[in-house]
């Protein structure tokens, strides 16, 4: 496969992602210039030191005006409103992509947008850490990691290829899924275990609000279960408001469970609790193997 080359590309959103993206770009060498663009100057002065970006702006027009790749790295609710102060500025032949961990929504109003300006592709690379910030940037964090793109019938195929070929440069595993079934299984697989983490710290809280101070007494498995909880608010707020539909009904599989299991457990019935368990066990063997 041959890489591509980008003369010019423009990350909307220097955070921890955004930043760790222009590191695997320019570690790859895919492009000439990274411009970086965020109203957060820390952000963009960090990502400047690592390397990962070229120069940096606060103007979303300067930024974008000579890139033929715009990489939103903004959480979900803001890319939209972004897109829409930037789409006649855009140049006719530039691709343009987000990473956002909700597809449906997002990618039905960029299609739209984006329509007879440029090609808009949905992007979301399956990888991350709880940590925001450009200083927190991992090198690597794209690499063996599986990327998940939404075309639709409304995709140019071109633009298909072009942003296959970029993220699999970058050593990502690329899938190609529908929008609204990609929300669908990330709603399970990623956004259900971060209800729950919140869920849980928050249940802890209120028994902290009645004078019961149990935190003092946890161990490294409430610390190792509930990492994702410490994940940046404003996104995951962006998340749970764009993927709600599928998220409640995830929600409502696990309620079921938990029931089920609440059951096993008042009734004491040893053999359906083992069993559960063992079965649980068996799954998440097949997570921690891949």
């Amino acid at each position: 496969m041959n890489k591509p080359f980008y003369e010019q590309i423009a990350i909307i959103g220097a955070g921890m992602m955004g930043t760790s993206l222009g590191l695997a770009i320019k570690k790859k060498g895919l492009c000439g210039k990274i411009i970086g663009i965020d109203r957060n100057f820390d952000n963009l002065k960090t990502a400047r030191a690592l390397s990962a970006i070229d120069s940096y702006t606060d103007c979303l027009k300067d930024g974008i005006t000579e890139a033929v790749l715009v990489i939103f790295a903004t959480p979900v609710l803001a890319t939209f409103e972004i897109a829409k102060r930037i789409v006649y500025a855009v140049r006719k032949d530039a691709i343009i992509t987000d990473i956002g961990s909700t597809k449906g929504e997002i990618v039905n109003k960029m299609t739209e947008l984006f329509r007879g300006h440029s090609n808009y592709i949905g992007s979301h690379p399956v990888t991350g850490t709880e940590k925001s910030g450009a200083i927190n940037a991992v090198d690597g964090l794209y690499e063996n990691k599986k990327c998940i793109i939404t075309p639709t019938d409304r995709t140019e195929q071109f633009a298909v290829e072009a942003i296959t070929r970029f993220w699999e440069s970058l050593g990502s595993d690329v899938i190609v899924m529908d929008p609204y079934e990609h929300d669908r299984v990330m709603a399970m697989v990623s956004h259900l275990p971060h209800i729950i983490a919140y869920a849980l710290i928050g249940c802890i809280m209120e028994h902290q609000n009645t004078g019961d101070a149990i935190i003092k007494y946890a161990g490294g498995g409430l610390k190792d279960y509930t990492r994702i909880a410490g994940s940046d608010p404003v996104m995951w707020k962006d998340i749970f408001v764009t993927n709600s539909k599928e998220i409640l009904n995830s929600i409502d599989r696990f309620s079921r469970t938990i029931e089920s299991l609440s059951r096993m457990i008042r009734e004491k019935d040893t053999k359906g609790i083992r069993e559960f368990l063992e079965s649980v066990r068996d799954v998440r063997r097949q997570i921690t193997d891949r």
